[in-house]
C-alpha cells in the first residue's frame, strides 16, 4: 500500500502542477548547435520542471536531455545526470519519479522491473522474470546534420557480432520504494539514475521487456551505441514516452 500512496501522491503533484501551469505552444528544434526543443505539433504542452513536458492530445511524456555518448557497450539507455552516464545513451536532469508521475498523468500503469536470479539446485539455474507494465514507445527527437529526426531510441543501439537486430520493445515498470535509511522510503530509480532501462539491475523506471542479467559472465555485452546513428556528445535530444497499450 505504501508504493500506492506514494505513486498516488506524486499524481496529485503533478495534475495540481498541470491546473496551475500556462501552456505553452510546441516549437520545432534548430539545428546544431541551437539547442532543440519539444517536437513540433499543433498540440499544447504543459511545461512542468527541468526539461520535463507533457503533451497531453498525443498522450506523450516528454524529458529534454542530451547524448551522454555514442560509442561503447550499453547497460542503461536513459539515466538521470550524475549516475551511469558512462554506459547510457542520453542523461536527463528529471528526477525518475517525477517521469513516474508525468507517465500516471497521461494513463499508462506500471508493474514491476524485471528480476533475475540463479538457482543452482537446480539443472537450469537461471530464473529470469521478465517486466511488466504497459508496453511504451519510447523515441529520441534530435537535429543531425541539420535535419530534426525523430526515430525509435532503438534505432542508436546496434548488436557488436552483427547478428541481431534490437528489438525495442519497452515497459512501464515503474521502479520501487525502498528504505531511505531514516524511517522513510524513497524511489529507487531517483537514487540509481535508472530511467530508461537495458540490461536488469531491477530497479529500471522504464525496462527492456527482456531480461538480461547485467553480470558480464551471464550474459556478454553485445548491446552498443550505434555511433553513425548518434549526434555528437552533449547534443540536446527529446525523450517521448508514449503507452502503446490502454
Amino acid at each position: 500500500m505504501a508504493l500506492q500512496y506514494q505513486i498516488a501522491a506524486a499524481l496529485c503533484i503533478v495534475l495540481h502542477i498541470c491546473g496551475c501551469t500556462p501552456p505553452t505552444a510546441l516549437v520545432t528544434p534548430a539545428p546544431t548547435p541551437a539547442p532543440t526543443s519539444a517536437p513540433s505539433t499543433s498540440a499544447v504542452e504543459i511545461n512542468l520542471a527541468n526539461g520535463l513536458l507533457i503533451n497531453q492530445s498525443a498522450g506523450e511524456v516528454l524529458v529534454r536531455g542530451k547524448v551522454a555518448i555514442r560509442q561503447g557497450f550499453l547497460e542503461q539507455l536513459v539515466c538521470f545526470k550524475g549516475t551511469r552516464e558512462h554506459e547510457s545513451l542520453i542523461v536527463v536532469n528529471v528526477a525518475a519519479s517525477h517521469i513516474h508521475a508525468a507517465l500516471l498523468a497521461v494513463g499508462a500503469h506500471a508493474t514491476h522491473p524485471g528480476i533475475w536470479s540463479r538457482d543452482k539446485s537446480t539443472t537450469n539455474d537461471l530464473k529470469l522474470e521478465p517486466p511488466a507494465g504497459d508496453v511504451l514507445s519510447v523515441q529520441v527527437q534530435y537535429v543531425m546534420d541539420g535535419v530534426t529526426r525523430r526515430c525509435d531510441l532503438g534505432e542508436w543501439i546496434e548488436d557488436a557480432r552483427h547478428q541481431d537486430q534490437f528489438k525495442s520493445i519497452f515497459v512501464f515498470a515503474g521502479s520501487h520504494f525502498e528504505a531511505d535509511g531514516r524511517g522513510g522510503k524513497r524511489y529507487t530509480a531517483d537514487v540509481t539514475g535508472s530511467i530508461v532501462g537495458l540490461v536488469t539491475f531491477g530497479d529500471e523506471l522504464v525496462a527492456y521487456a527482456q531480461v538480461i542479467p547485467d553480470q558480464a559472465e551471464i550474459a556478454t555485452p553485445h548491446w552498443q551505441a550505434n555511433t553513425a546513428r548518434i549526434p555528437p556528445e552533449g547534443s540536446d535530444v527529446v525523450l517521448i514516452l508514449k503507452a502503446l497499450t490502454p
